[in-house]
């Protein structure tokens, strides 16, 4: 006699969709796209004074010093926000597994991530201009 395979049950296909859901929700901001190269042996253009704005382009070695370490405590500042919420999101997320819920009481820090990336792009402009000025 043939055995029938049963159809899974109401809670079974609840508990993966909640699963498929916290998996979904759980994905990392993409990637931003990436500048122009101006670096590289093979750079598709090189930098100059005019390549910045006005009051960056009139920044001195020392203020593109001190505005860099600024930037660096608060890259610190926004990476330890986040890093203060992973617990409380990596126990979210074990538990969405169980129960939809949870996704409510996780925190993305969308908001320190777009302060990340904002911060990276003035980091790079005042590395590269320093690179042209010949700051040390």
């Amino acid at each position: 006699m043939e055995r029938a395979e049963s159809l899974p049950s109401r809670a079974n296909l609840i508990a993966r969709t909640a699963f498929l859901s916290v998996v979904l929700a759980g994905c990392a901001t993409s990637a931003p796209p990436l500048p122009p190269d101006t670096t590289s042996v093979n750079r598709t253009q090189s930098l100059t004074l005019d390549s910045f704005a006005k009051e960056d382009a009139a920044l001195s070695c020392e203020q593109i010093g001190a505005e860099r370490q600024q930037i660096d405590q608060s890259l610190r500042d926004a990476n330890g926000r986040i890093e203060g919420n992973r617990t409380q999101n990596q126990v979210a997320g074990y538990f969405g597994a169980l129960i939809l819920v949870p996704l409510v009481a996780t925190d993305n820090n969308d908001a320190e991530k777009a302060e990340i990336t904002r911060i990276y792009g003035r980091r790079d402009m005042l590395i590269k201009l320093g690179g042209v000025k010949g700051c040390a």
